[in-house]
């Protein structure tokens, strides 16, 4: 219990906290961006619109119209508004140096993970619209990746509610795993293209793909390590 109750808060720091059991994260996603809420609040629905992006991805990525994905786009917008509102009031805020320090990167984190994302959606329009098709091996290491970021994000965004040590390093985790993971499948991906046994014309898309999971993935890094280097400073 210690480990939970004695961890640093940041966020509570610089305005009113939330309950996160009067309400369902799930349900996050639907939140109206708002200028009004606190950065707690605030950092919990772009990163809640960051899952609901990603899950909605992980299926584009084998198919999907374009009428489906304009509603990801519209989810992109809406997590870039939220940032410009999050990103004021945190200069604004009547707090110390340190803790603004600490806190004036997660907005613009979280935003830049969502312009990673929308780069993986122009992919999966361009594999739509173009008829590409990928190989089953590529389906099968896309799936790993989105099921991780998924946790990862999962996680984060419970931290973000009440850090601890375990929930953060769970989040870091999920994060070196796929630090290993994408290297290997970039391999595994120019092994296919050599081999003849990977059509050429999905290359670039998987490419394109896999260097915007790698971008995610260092933000979701940054963010968990920069919370649990915090978490025990109560000075």
């Amino acid at each position: 219990m210690a480990d939970t109750t004695d961890f640093r808060n940041p966020f509570t720091e610089i305005g009113p906290g939330f309950r996160a059991d009067e309400v369902r994260l799930d349900q996050f996603h639907v939140k109206p961006v708002s200028a009004s809420v606190s950065l707690q609040e605030g950092l919990l629905i772009m990163i809640s619109k960051i899952i609901e992006m990603t899950r909605l991805l992980s299926g584009y990525v084998h198919s999907g119209s374009a009428v489906e994905m304009d509603d990801c786009y519209g989810i992109a917008r809406e997590i870039h508004a939220q940032e410009k509102f999050l990103t004021k009031g945190i200069v604004e805020a009547k707090v110390g140096r340190e803790l603004r320090t600490l806190v004036i990167r997660f907005p613009f984190r979280l935003e830049r993970i969502g312009d990673m994302l929308e780069s993986v959606l122009n992919c999966c329009r361009i594999k739509a619209t173009d008829d590409i098709v990928f190989s089953n091996a590529a389906h099968a290491e896309l799936d790993e990746l989105f099921t991780l970021l998924l946790e990862a994000m999962i996680g984060l965004r419970g931290a973000f509610v009440t850090p601890n040590r375990a929930s953060l390093e769970y989040v870091l985790s999920r994060c070196r795993q796929m630090d290993l993971m994408l290297p290997a499948f970039r391999l595994a991906h120019w092994d296919r293209v050599e081999a003849g046994s990977c059509d050429y014309q999905s290359s670039s898309v998987y490419l394109d793909i896999s260097d915007s999971v790698k971008s995610v993935n260092d933000y979701l890094e940054k963010m968990a390590e920069t919370l649990l280097e915090a978490g025990h400073d109560r000075s």
